[in-house]
């Protein structure tokens, strides 16, 4: 159904985010970030030296409250992404293009809400790295994989009915343009995470034998063979870089991409910046904790959302 321009639906016309922003406010998230990213640099060569000793000394496992806070940080982006699917949906279908690309490019679009829903919750509700350590309980693999996949229709439906109310002119590309950063940086963190195979920490710990440390600049071999000799899982060979750690550091850019489509939140990009920081490095802390990653797997994980972010910024503002 259309937007009736007199009814209680109307649209209205936004504008670009970016021109709308104030040079201060486009200086302080630029400024902010690229301060984090140096911290975060500093943290990585910091990790080349002392990695192992570090983490050896702050293995605590087991422990509720990090368990929490650590889970935490699979959820500061993807859900905002799957959202902002559901705009690109509606766009799709409302754009000038012929009747097979409209309707491709939205189904497009929910498959892949359905389907990152699904593998995100996934990890959230597992007991290893995310909620169901809390309880000692992970539910059906089947069970993870509908409940996301729910989640993901339910959050494309609300990015769909937000996208009806926001007639913007460049709304789709601005969504589109944040989307595939976010989507990016995660492929990219896993194709690194299953190329590097680096063994996480709590692995070493276990104490198998052959099973050594391995720098986050080295390719580790022999993960298949330690596997099927072990029975180990290959998760336990995806220590660099963190996917925790990355997705925590995308809370500002997913922000930023709902800033689009909700203008209210502009004004808030600032507290955003601030709290993402904060949030990032205790997510990153309660990771290294757990013994799932060295502190160079978080800093390099996190650099890589923040890096996307500062691109992002860049490329909108060479548009404004």
């Amino acid at each position: 159904m259309k937007c009736n321009p007199s009814g209680n639906h109307r649209g209205r016309h936004y504008g670009r985010l970016v021109a709308a922003m104030s040079q201060k406010q486009r200086s302080l998230m630029m400024r902010g970030m690229g301060t984090f990213a140096a911290v975060l640099v500093v943290l990585l060569a910091l990790g080349t030296f002392y990695d192992y000793p570090l983490a050896q000394a702050i293995y605590t496992p087991d422990n509720t409250l990090v368990i929490f806070f650590s889970s935490l940080g699979l959820l500061a982006m993807a859900y905002p992404a799957l959202l902002l699917l559901g705009v690109l949906a509606q766009r799709s279908l409302a754009s000038q293009k012929t009747s097979l690309l409209r309707i491709a490019g939205a189904i497009l679009c929910v498959v892949l809400a359905l389907l990152f829903g699904a593998l995100v919750t996934k990890a959230v509700l597992s007991i290893r790295d995310g909620f169901g350590g809390m309880f000692g309980v992970e539910p059906p693999e089947t069970l993870r994989l509908g409940i996301g996949a729910v989640i993901g229709a339910g959050l494309c439906a609300m990015g769909f009915h937000a996208g009806k109310a926001n007639d913007a002119k460049d709304l789709a590309r601005n969504v589109l343009m944040v989307v595939v950063a976010l989507l990016a940086s995660y492929a990219l963190i896993e194709i690194v995470k299953s190329s590097m195979a680096r063994p996480r920490p709590r692995l070493l710990f276990a104490g198998y034998e052959g099973i050594e440390f391995c720098p986050w600049y080295q390719r580790y071999s022999g993960a298949e063979g330690f596997m099927g000799a072990y029975g180990i899982e290959k998760d336990a060979f995806k220590s660099f870089p963190s996917g925790h750690s990355a997705q925590a550091a995308a809370l500002l850019t997913a922000f930023y991409g709902l800033s689009f489509v909700y203008p209210q939140l502009r004004k808030k990009l600032g507290l955003v910046l601030v709290i993402q920081i904060i949030f990032a490095l205790v997510v990153m802390s309660c990771r290294m904790i757990l013994g799932a990653h060295f502190l160079s797997d978080v800093s390099m994980g996190a650099l890589v959302s923040v890096i996307t972010f500062l691109i992002l910024m860049a490329s909108c503002n060479a548009r404004a």
